[in-house]
């Protein structure tokens, strides 16, 4: 609105097949709302959280750039693996991919580059944000 800095996270569970194979899919769902929760706790007012598909979200963080976005989502992986699972006894970490929104690009393109950086991340071990 105010053409100011959007930070754009794409966030990815790790292992998620692995919890809904062999917990069930309740234990999934209650992995997603855990993610969630931890996430909302977080957040600020102005940072928005949509759920992309499956397991993965797109966290918008506003008046932010990617440097300090990667210190925030960093700060929300450490708290979602800091906790266990209810239900499942586990803990469970994410991988992220964080970009600056150009201001001449789609939202779409900036989705795509934010996805790319968090498969870097998914390949790179999981568990861990990196800018893209």
């Amino acid at each position: 609105r105010n053409n100011g800095k959007l930070a754009i996270a794409m966030i990815d569970l790790d292992d998620f097949k692995r919890i809904n194979d062999s917990c069930g899919h309740l234990a999934g769902d209650q992995a997603l709302i855990h993610l969630v929760a931890v996430l909302q706790e977080s957040m600020r007012p102005s940072d928005v959280l949509c759920r992309f598909g499956g397991e993965e979200f797109v966290l918008m963080l506003p008046d932010t750039g990617a440097e300090d976005a990667c210190t925030a989502v960093r700060r929300f992986l450490d708290e979602c693996s800091a906790r266990v699972l209810p239900g499942v006894g586990r803990r469970m970490t994410f991988s992220a991919g964080v970009i600056d929104h150009d201001y001449f690009e789609t939202l779409d393109e900036a989705i795509e580059r934010a996805d790319a950086a968090t498969y870097a991340a998914k390949r790179a071990g999981k568990n861990r944000v990196l800018a893209g």
